[in-house]
C-alpha cells in the first residue's frame, strides 16, 4: 500500500502540525508553479 504524501510527510516531520501546515503550503505552491511551466512548453496543436 502507498502512503500518502501527507503521510510520509508527517512521519518526516515528526507530527509538528505547524511545520506539516507549511510544507504542504509549499509543495501546493510548488505544483502550481509546475503546472504553469508544462503549460507554457506545451505547442500549440495545429
Amino acid at each position: 500500500m502507498k502512503n500518502s504524501f501527507k503521510t510520509q510527510l508527517s512521519k518526516a516531520l515528526g507530527g509538528n502540525v505547524e511545520l506539516n501546515k507549511k510544507a504542504i503550503r509549499i509543495k501546493r505552491s510548488w505544483d502550481e508553479v509546475a503546472g504553469l511551466i508544462t503549460k507554457g512548453k506545451q505547442k500549440p496543436k495545429k
